[in-house]
């Protein structure tokens, strides 16, 4: 592997962690919140929406040689797919309030 590849893989590896930072900052804690429902059709529903909203990604950073410049692949969760699932089964996002010391 030459220097330039390596260098490249540590910044992909920052951008990456920096993105999975910024998005468990953005994301707020709270429950989905059903009228009569009871807990197994809450989960059910949730598990549900959850298969909906999986998507496929994948990445390919190019480069010279067999081993190209990385990829990476893989699957995740669509959140505004299923937050939309979850709102057309009728459920409601409620945030919870964050503990304080």
């Amino acid at each position: 592997m030459s220097c330039f590849g390596a260098v490249m893989r540590y910044y992909k590896l920052i951008a990456v962690a920096f993105v999975l930072l910024l998005e468990a900052c953005a994301s707020q804690a709270g429950v989905w919140i059903k009228t009569g429902a009871t807990q197994l059709q809450v989960d059910q529903d949730s598990y549900a929406c959850l298969r909906q909203a999986q998507q496929p990604y994948g990445y390919s950073g190019g480069g010279y040689g067999w081993r190209g410049g990385g990829e990476s692949f893989g699957v995740g969760t669509n959140k505004e797919l299923y937050s939309a699932c979850m709102k057309a089964r009728d459920y409601s996002w409620q945030p919870t309030a964050p503990v304080t010391k």
